[in-house]
């Protein structure tokens, strides 16, 4: 007896699911027919009775979304919405974010005071530098780079969580930052928009510390000629922008942590997978940027054999373990606007101005 009061109540709550899903989508979307299966509700529409579709869909997106289900777009042969149950997440608490930002911020403080070492008379001296001078700097391009992501996602009502942070005490302190995005990207428009807004905001803070970077380092003089054990290549818009550029002693720590923040942009706008180009390219091509990926990921191997440099080999392996490809927006068919072009197009000019086969050596 329980157990059929059991089963009767599953199928009153799945009843109750299935015609809310079926009245949603039909309050925004002009459908001719349904097929339901036990893992998704098929609804197809024609282009004619839904004009202003792309719009439409959007609110439907944001509507389901937040209940539970995922809307997504097919046009295969008939055009279709998909409606899908969402698993259940469960996401790490804000305090993870605050923790890494606060152990990256001392990691990259602690590198900052090695670099620092042939510029400060003292160890306090040495602290200071490499917050002023290396930390701050590089935490601001990066907590900003991710802030433009989150920001625009939140525009396109598009959950994200605060960035991550990566604290790494060796090199340059940190591997990075990200942010996670927490709900499906809708549309070709939004992850276009998307991934360009982290490195876009990255770059334009990048270009007033270049020439801050570039200034102190021509007031405050080593107080030890110590040569550096690496040599800084430097990519077109320190040319461009007229920067001063020496590998003669030791390298200022500002002038190489805004340089970590213009190679950090590069590597980030490189078109495939999941990075930010990734993200561009695909709202920007669609299903062609596949083949484009895969172009990418046998130049950076040929790169890396060519200059003898394996930091870009093992780029190319991360990404063939990401996945080459990137996945489609839910709505993979909405025409971009004249915008979205150029916001391509400037993320191309970045990459070239900020790209060096070999960053250091």
């Amino acid at each position: 007896m329980d157990e059929a009061m059991e089963s009767e109540r599953i199928g009153k709550v799945k009843s109750e699911e299935l015609n809310y899903v079926v009245d949603t989508v039909n309050s925004y979307i002009v459908t001719y027919e349904v097929h339901v299966s036990p893992v998704s509700i098929i609804f197809f529409y024609l282009d004619s009775d839904n004009p202003d579709f792309s719009t439409k869909f959007d609110q439907l997106r944001i509507a389901l979304v937040d209940k539970g289900y995922i809307p997504f777009v097919r046009h295969d042969g008939e055009n279709s919405i998909t409606v899908t149950k969402r698993p259940p997440v469960n996401y790490r608490s804000t305090k993870v974010n605050l923790v890494l930002f606060v152990l990256t911020l001392a990691s990259t403080i602690y590198v900052g005071t090695i670099y620092s070492y042939p510029y400060a008379r003292s160890t306090l001296m040495q602290i200071l530098y490499g917050f002023v001078f290396f930390s701050a700097p590089l935490m601001l391009i990066l907590g900003l780079h991710e802030l433009g992501h989150y920001f625009v996602a939140k525009h396109y009502h598009v959950k994200s969580s605060f960035p991550f942070f990566i604290p790494f005490p060796l090199t340059i302190g940190t591997f990075g930052a990200f942010i996670s995005l927490r709900d499906p990207i809708p549309n070709k428009r939004a992850m276009t928009e998307i991934g360009a807004a982290g490195p876009i905001v990255g770059f334009l803070t990048s270009l007033p510390l270049l020439f801050v970077a570039d200034y102190f380092q021509s007031i405050i003089k080593p107080v030890q000629n110590i040569s550096s054990e690496f040599i800084l290549h430097y990519p077109i818009i320190y040319n461009l922008l007229g920067l001063h550029i020496t590998n003669s002693g030791p390298i200022f720590p500002m002038v190489f942590s805004v340089w970590v923040g213009i190679f950090a942009t590069a590597m980030n706008l490189l078109p495939v997978s999941q990075l930010d180009g990734g993200h561009i390219i695909r709202g920007v091509m669609g299903k062609a940027s596949t083949y484009l990926g895969y172009v990418i990921v046998m130049a950076l191997i040929g790169i890396a054999f060519y200059f003898n440099y394996t930091g870009w080999l093992f780029l190319a392996i991360f990404v063939m373990f990401m996945g080459v490809a990137h996945p489609p927006a839910l709505d993979d068919y909405t025409k971009l606007r004249w915008l979205d072009i150029l916001i391509g197009l400037f993320a191309l000019f970045m990459f070239i101005v900020s790209f060096t086969p070999v960053p250091i050596s």
